[in-house]
């Protein structure tokens, strides 16, 4: 039983407030999302009687007997899904993901995209998400660029280019499968832009260019689940700057 309910059953309750906690004992998850006016609509009872109740087990009120629900719910494993928490922590990463870019590193990014050198484009996974988009924009654009989905073309590919080819790399995690591929393409001079969301990613050392987005490593049974937020971040500023040098 979560603490909190415990608690409240060793207090002195009126019928009312008894009824208040078998409605939480209930359906505890269901019920911390619900607002005052909910609650009381659906206890027949009145939203100063509900304060009353959080108060007496020694809580500030109505949303802080909630957020303590909720707490007591996480560290007992048991999922609370809130809306609201969801949309404000995902707009607070993406404001961060916002700030943390620099305007001249995007600027230079944006140069090498437009220009008359080769352009690579590579995404494998859902990371294909972004990189796709990137590659159709550009050639919308008439900025030519030849997208790549499968990881095992790279070291072919970065192996027969020319060397002024630019190789656009996508890769959430930046894990070593990459190395054999962007060790020769260093090797050979070619430039190139990694965007990954791991800051220790093992290939930012053979890389031109490297931008670090705020995503976070996620999987679901075994299978990639990670937020490409930053990364479509990143791929939106870049087409903006690409679109504004199509009118140069």
């Amino acid at each position: 039983m979560i603490p909190l309910f415990e608690y409240a059953r060793t207090q002195d309750l009126t019928p009312t407030e008894k009824e208040i906690l078998a409605y939480f004992e209930a359906r505890p998850a269901a019920a911390s999302c619900m607002n005052l006016q909910e609650l009381s609509k659906a206890l027949y009872t009145s939203g100063a009687t509900i304060v009353r109740f959080c108060q007496k087990l020694g809580l500030s009120g109505y949303n802080d007997f909630k957020y303590q629900i909720r707490r007591e719910l996480k560290e007992a494993r048991q999922t609370v899904f809130v809306a609201e928490d969801e949309i404000r922590r995902s707009v607070a990463r993406f404001k961060d993901n916002i700030t943390s870019l620099d305007q001249q590193t995007m600027e230079r990014i944006a140069g090498l995209l437009t220009s008359k050198r080769p352009l690579y484009i590579y995404g494998g996974g859902l990371s294909s998400l972004p990189a796709r988009y990137l590659q159709v924009v550009l050639n919308t654009l008439d900025f030519p660029s030849i997208l790549v989905e499968w990881s095992r073309l790279l070291p072919g590919l970065v192996g027969t280019v020319s060397q002024d080819a630019v190789l656009f790399l996508l890769s959430v995690h930046g894990d070593t499968r990459y190395l054999p591929a962007l060790q020769l393409a260093k090797e050979r001079g070619l430039t190139l832009i990694l965007v990954t969301a791991n800051s220790q990613s093992p290939l930012l050392p053979y890389c031109t260019i490297s931008v670090l987005t705020n995503d976070t490593e996620q999987d679901y049974h075994g299978i990639d689940i990670a937020s490409r937020i930053g990364f479509f971040t990143v791929i939106q500023i870049l087409i903006e700057l690409a679109a504004g040098k199509r009118g140069e």
